[in-house]
């Protein structure tokens, strides 16, 4: 069955049946393939949020932040 046959049939079935067959696709994902998904999600649903925006948010979320003190004005971290 190509993606294309598959895709027609998806659409073909009534809301609630799509559903299901999009949930139990889903819980097969890694971690990591559901957060891709997520967050390409999140950019079509908010086109107007600028790319660099999202890129803050996704390090944000992946603990790649840097907390910034009072202190590290006169001394910025290496």
């Amino acid at each position: 069955m190509t993606a294309t046959v598959l895709g027609r049939e998806l659409k073909a079935l009534p809301e609630a049946e799509r559903a299901k067959v999009i949930g139990a696709a889903l819980r097969e994902l890694s971690p990591a393939k559901l957060k891709t998904i997520e967050r390409e999600l999140r950019r079509l649903a908010h086109p107007e949020v600028p790319e660099d925006v999202w890129a803050g948010f996704e390090e944000a979320e992946d603990g790649l932040g840097v907390e910034i003190k009072d202190e590290h004005f006169a001394r910025p971290p290496r």
